[in-house]
């Protein structure tokens, strides 16, 4: 039996191009800056300086990032698998978990079915129009003393893991002792962002990115996550958005393809050591 080559995708790299765009103004970074084989982002937080965000695993460009790129906190994104890029590191290099690239056209369909459990409300906070976060809170009680994954302490903590898997930590209080009143139980945020056609190096259709999808422990496995999407959705449809674009985690993944996400492309994350 014959089988036929799967074609190329072809609109990866417009996909990537998103990504980077949407990423740095969720972050709030300096725009990205095309380089040969992809974008260089300026990071500029301990641990993850700068980063280089590759739409393929071309050798002859990643030998010469992993050349060039000697200081620790620098990072390379690959949209290739594991066993594609290791064998083009050397020792000085340590790749984290798997990650995922992921591509929505049906943002509509997005904001559909996704109602809050009891005890939960939802909040929108805009941060100029073009970001904006999903916030979930939750009444106070158990998980209360849990920490956040929103704002600037989500910024500063979110390292070159996971672009929008979970998040958690410890919250502010002695020991970590549970406080009264609502608690952030899950978050979110979002960036849109418009390739113009013609555009170099690669055009896209009006899109969000979403970034930074957490849910804490105590409030998992109901639907927290979804609901926070389908806000972020919801936002960016009545903005124009036309595409939805993400990096996600393994756990992450299992959650946007039951909402309909598109696999476009393993992404192979790795690390200059010190």
């Amino acid at each position: 039996m014959t089988h036929t080559a799967a074609a190329p995708d072809t609109g990866l790299r417009s996909a990537v191009h998103a990504w980077v765009d949407g990423w740095a103004r969720a972050r709030g970074t300096e725009a990205p800056q095309a380089v040969p084989g992809g974008f260089r982002i300026e990071v500029r937080r301990p641990g993850h300086l700068a980063r280089h965000v590759l739409s393929e695993a071309e050798p002859a460009v990643l030998r010469d990032l992993v050349d060039t790129l000697t200081t620790p906190g620098l990072w390379i994104k690959a949209c290739a698998p594991r066993e594609v890029v290791e064998p083009l590191l050397t020792a000085d290099w340590e790749i984290s978990e798997p990650q995922y690239l992921m591509t929505t056209d049906r943002l509509a369909a997005s904001r559909s079915g996704a109602g809050l459990p009891s005890g939960y409300r939802l909040e929108i906070v805009d941060e100029g129009g073009a970001v904006f976060e999903a916030r979930v809170h939750a009444a106070g009680g158990p998980g209360a003393g849990a920490g956040s994954c929103s704002g600037a302490e989500a910024g500063a903590r979110a390292g070159a893991g996971a672009e929008a898997g979970s998040c958690s930590g410890t919250g502010a209080g002695s020991g970590g002792a549970e406080r009264p009143g609502p608690v952030l139980a899950a978050s979110g945020r979002a960036a849109l962002t418009t390739g113009a056609p013609g555009s170099s190096p690669a055009p896209y259709a009006p899109s969000v990115v979403f970034d930074m999808i957490g849910t804490e422990p105590a409030h998992q496995r109901r639907g927290l996550g979804r609901a926070v999407m389908a806000a972020l959705a919801g936002r960016a449809v009545e903005r124009g958005a036309r595409q939805g674009v993400l990096v996600a985690s393994p756990d992450g993944r299992a959650l946007y393809e039951a909402m309909g996400w598109r696999l476009r492309s393993p992404v192979t994350a790795a690390g200059r050591m010190g």
